[in-house]
């Protein structure tokens, strides 16, 4: 299989399909730095790791999104700065989240941020589909 069959076949699936598995691929990387963080620091850092773990992830991020989901072209400073936007929405409903899991209903830290997590990639697809990657002219 060339490279041109595997990048067709990739943009052939539609968008909500892309941003599934980039999404997951995120997910993942977004929930092992929280993990390496949160064994360095300890749980009871929690949302000191999960800043952290925004921080670090967010390029990751930035670039799967923009290049394997929504294909904009140029603006990069610009839709840099709308997915701070997004990411910073989308951490204050993950820290509720994991802070309502973890400190008030006592669930494991790890189990915790993966049911916040999943949550907030919903809000996030929405959010960079009509906000941080739209395109006026499309």
């Amino acid at each position: 299989m060339k490279f041109n069959d595997i990048k067709n076949f990739w943009f052939d699936l539609p968008r909500v399909l892309r941003y599934l598995f980039t999404g997951g691929y995120n997910f993942v990387v977004s929930f092992i730095i929280f993990a390496i963080l949160i064994f360095i620091l300890t749980e009871n850092h929690s949302q000191i790791c999960l800043i952290l773990s925004y921080l670090i992830s967010s390029f990751n991020s930035y670039f799967s999104q923009k290049f394997l989901v929504f294909q904009t072209k140029g603006n990069y400073v610009q839709e840099y700065l709308k997915c701070s936007i997004t990411w910073f929405i989308a951490y204050i409903l993950n820290a509720g989240l994991l802070k309502f899991f973890f400190d008030f209903l006592g669930i494991n830290v790890y189990i915790s941020q993966f049911v916040s997590l999943s949550t907030v990639a919903i809000v996030t697809y929405i959010l960079f589909k009509h906000f941080s990657f739209s395109q006026k002219n499309k």
